[in-house]
């Protein structure tokens, strides 16, 4: 189940022990995030970083300017609900944060009223997803079983949404590795940062730009890495509340988030799900690869898992590709592909031996462009602005109804 974010930003000790207990009432449910609100500038830049679903504040921190600072918090984090905590009853200033703009004031005892505001944010934030209060994404790419390049395709889409960014002048993109057994991002994209996302999820603290930054590396054109672990670590797995702690700040930075999840459906990775937008399955056109995507199916529709935020990437096709192998693939999953890769193996192993990620002219990046195009919306403004010509591997025909249907055309050249 997805995670809701809470921050308490409260001054007497009494009051925010109390409102911690109300919170961890509903622990399964929601991230406790904290700050002192002793310097209201990094209160802001904190609130910024952090994106509560609920911020619960002392009204002792509005100071007697209580609609200026309710304006500044709303500026900061417009997403947020406003719940205002006193240690008393004062009618004055409930009459002064209810102009200012909050949504809720509760004084001792918290337990019940509070309680059940937050139980009912949680159902809202559950059923509302992240899907209808933000532009910013959340994609994951993961193997129906090893070798079927799911890591590859992550990493060139990342950087092609990067560059497609980059062109407009938006915010960056994130690819961060959560394959924690594999490091296989590390490799590929030549990350030199030492730190890693397990790093990042364990950090006691809030994530802060600072620290942030020197966990990343930034080498490609409106792409920022954020690395698997140097080194095998299987001492410690990440649990849902770290995930979504860097999921929070990765929403609150970028507007693309693309996440490598290996190979395989696992407990942890299906607790990731929860929190993406969009999953592209990759599978390679062999009888093995696609019995695992349909295990993958079975067990994501019991799940209850939405569909409709399901795609399928046929990977390492022959190059005029079989429509044979399209036909059956359907016929077996009961659903249509909606991209297909072409077999670029000796380009692969040319840019793994030289330490370079795929050339421009690879017909795998130019399709893993074409890819990017097709999830983002956004058009590849260097092709454009060439006046490039299609190339000649297969095309893809958005069916009106269900799914998506391959055609297969040729052009020359």
């Amino acid at each position: 189940m997805r995670l809701m974010t809470a921050g308490l930003v409260i001054k007497r000790r009494e009051l925010l022990e109390e409102a911690e207990r109300c919170c961890q009432e509903v622990a399964n449910h929601t991230i406790v995030e904290k700050h002192d609100g002793a310097n209201w500038s990094a209160f802001l830049e904190w609130l910024e970083r952090v994106q509560p679903q609920v911020l619960l504040i002392d009204v002792e921190h509005f100071q007697d300017a209580a609609e200026e600072r309710v304006s500044q918090i709303k500026a900061a984090s417009p997403q947020s609900m406003l719940i205002a905590l006193h240690h008393t009853a004062d009618s004055q200033m409930i009459l002064a944060a209810m102009r200012a703009g909050i949504d809720e004031y509760f004084y001792p005892p918290l337990a019940k009223n509070l309680r059940q505001v937050l139980e009912h944010r949680i159902d809202l934030h559950v059923k509302n997803q992240f899907l209808t209060t933000s532009d910013r994404k959340t994609i994951a790419f993961l193997s129906a079983k090893g070798g079927c390049g799911g890591t590859t395709v992550a990493c060139h889409t990342a950087l092609e949404l990067g560059r497609r960014m980059n062109q407009t002048g938006t915010y960056h993109v994130l690819l961060a590795d959560l394959d924690w057994t594999g490091g296989d991002v590390r490799f590929l994209m030549r990350s030199k940062a030492p730190y890693s996302v397990l790093d990042a999820m364990q950090s006691d603290q809030s994530l802060s730009v600072a620290s942030w930054n020197l966990m990343v590396s930034g080498a490609y054109p409106g792409l920022e890495v954020i690395a698997g672990p140097t080194e095998l670590r299987l001492d410690h797995m990440p649990e849902q509340r770290e995930i979504e702690r860097l999921l929070n700040f990765a929403r609150s930075r970028y507007q693309w988030t693309v996440l490598d999840l290996g190979s395989g459906l696992t407990l942890p990775t299906m607790s990731i799900l929860e929190s993406v937008n969009e999953l592209y399955l990759v599978a390679s056109v062999d009888v093995l690869a696609l019995y695992q995507v349909k295990q993958i199916m079975q067990e994501l529709e019991r799940r209850e898992y939405k569909m409709e935020r399901f795609h399928l990437i046929l990977n390492q096709c022959a190059e005029y590709a079989d429509r044979v192998i399209a036909d059956e693939a359907q016929n077996m999953l009961g659903m249509s592909s909606f991209f297909s890769l072409p077999n670029d193996s000796s380009g692969l192993a040319e840019a793994h031996a030289s330490g370079c990620l795929l050339s421009v002219d690879s017909p795998l990046l130019k399709q893993i462009s074409a890819l990017a195009t097709k999830i983002s919306g956004i058009e590849d403004q260097d092709k454009l602005s060439r006046g490039g010509k299609e190339p000649w591997y297969r095309k893809l025909r958005v069916s009106r109804g269900v799914g998506y249907e391959l055609q297969h055309q040729t052009t020359t050249t």
